[in-house]
């Protein structure tokens, strides 16, 4: 029997959800509030006299499970992929050092005072720890790294970086942002994975160097090949439809209002929502009880201002993206599509995304074009990336839900709105903004396929289970 499902989400998972329904007969309706589909994952073409493409930051695909790659290269198109390999480094004191860290790349670029302190404290913290000197919790960001690294080497490379991109002490970030983005278990850890390389089956997914990328189009080459297809299957893709309301009846959902000036409502058979779990619980209609509107209230997500500046050069490096963790510096991260597909900008032109983290309606989120381009110019020219007057133009793109904020309380906000939203018979929430999880690209197609299936089967596929243990981080 032909099932009516409505999607909240035209993102990754929402897109990948909705094609395994329509492969096996099923109708969708996607509601997307953006006038694009992808999400974070979406990208824009400007082809005029000149070819330009530029996604949300940088983005590679890649998996340990080969099944999903030939999945994504029959969506995008095999005529339309490039092979590519990942360079990520780290600007400190004026030198390039490799991310993830190399024990040889370090002992050579990093001051030979800091670096003898950098052992010192490693032996001293490891010491102290194998012994039982020191108690150490694991329950914030500061303490789980400084435990398996040091103190300088969690100051260096790790402590700067987190509380420039996430605006508060890493003293007040979970330990589980830790444990799944940081594959190093520690200095050992590090010094051994560069004197022996892990065989191939084995290595974390931060150390993967291979990875897939669209040719031209971007990476939201992707999302949209996931939307044609619905689309060519009778389903329906509605962009600039944000959900408005989520109206339901005790604990089952009759219908989604949504639209910005003439206001529809869809109803379907069954619900899927992959938009941030907090708006999903918001828009329900009658309201959550007061207790959860509360724990709604506690959860934050960051925001980020991407400043992309057109410039008159061939490339600024070879790096896939730049970390900037310093201080003195606004920007936290570049990347330079080039780097993925050489077809991104023209040939003797090149264009990096500049990263700025922040609070919606903060200072830099309100900042204008002209400001935020004379930040990012500031900070790429002070560590010698690029030369005064070779900016050409800027382009400015925001996200206001990008990442959720894994504070000290949030699994305590977390637990009452994921128990209330599940408890709705007939919707299920996935995805990263729909289970407030950071998890990487491949999974969020998986989540997506995975619920799908089961929606379209009734057949179990362990969907919540995506992205939680340690193997898929790193």
């Amino acid at each position: 029997m032909q099932k009516h499902v409505v999607i909240l989400g035209g993102g990754l998972a929402g897109l990948s959800c909705g094609y395994e329904l329509v492969q096996r007969g099923h109708r969708v309706t996607i509601l997307e509030r953006e006038p694009h589909v992808g999400g974070m994952a979406s990208s824009f073409v400007e082809d005029g006299a000149e070819y330009w493409c530029y996604d949300f930051g940088p983005h590679r695909f890649h998996s340990k499970d080969e099944s999903l790659i030939d999945h994504v290269r029959e969506i995008i198109g095999e005529e339309n992929i490039v092979h590519a390999k990942r360079l990520s480094r780290i600007v400190l004191f004026n030198k390039f050092f490799d991310y993830p860290l190399n024990a040889s790349n370090v002992v050579r670029n990093m001051p030979k005072t800091l670096l003898i302190k950098a052992f010192l404290d490693y032996f001293w913290v490891r010491l102290l720890d194998v012994f039982k000197l020191r108690h150490f919790t694991d329950r914030d960001f500061e303490s789980w790294t400084t435990r398996r690294f040091g103190a300088t080497l969690y100051r260096i490379f790790f402590g700067q970086y987190t509380e420039k991109a996430w605006g508060m002490p890493p003293s007040q970030i979970s330990a589980d942002w830790a444990s799944q983005r940081i594959t190093l278990l520690n200095l050992r850890d590090a010094v051994m994975k560069t004197l022996f390389r892990p065989k191939k089956g084995n290595v974390p997914r931060t150390l993967v160097t291979d990875f897939i990328y669209p040719k031209y189009g971007g990476i939201g080459e992707l999302a949209r090949g996931y939307a044609r297809r619905i689309e060519a299957a009778g389903s329906r893709v509605l962009t600039d439809a944000p959900a408005i309301r989520v109206l339901r009846d005790g604990m089952n959902v009759t219908g989604i209002e949504y639209g910005r000036h003439d206001r529809q409502v869809v109803e379907g058979d069954e619900y899927v929502s992959t938009i941030p779990v907090t708006a999903l619980a918001k828009a329900l209609s009658p309201k959550v009880p007061q207790e959860v509107e509360r724990a709604i209230d506690s959860l934050r997500y960051i925001s980020i201002v991407f400043v992309y500046l057109k410039l008159n050069r061939g490339n600024v490096s070879p790096d896939n993206w730049v970390y900037l963790p310093e201080k003195h510096l606004t920007v936290h991260r570049i990347s330079e599509f080039k780097n993925f597909s050489p077809y991104c900008s023209p040939k003797d032109k090149t264009m990096v995304c500049c990263e700025i983290t922040c609070r919606r309606g903060d200072e830099i989120w309100r900042a204008s074009p002209e400001q935020l381009k004379s930040i990012a110019e500031r900070d790429l020219i002070s560590v010698g990336l690029i030369q005064a007057g070779e900016v050409l133009d800027v382009v400015v793109k925001k996200i206001p839900y990008a990442y959720p904020v894994y504070d000290l309380e949030y699994k305590k906000h977390l637990t009452p709105i994921m128990d209330y939203v599940n408890g709705l018979g007939n919707l299920k929430t996935t995805g990263r903004q729909g289970n407030f999880r950071y998890n990487n690209m491949d999974q969020s197609v998986e989540m997506g396929r995975k619920m799908g299936i089961e929606r379209a089967t009734g057949a179990r596929t362990d969907h919540e289970r995506v992205a939680t243990g340690k193997e898929y981080f790193g």
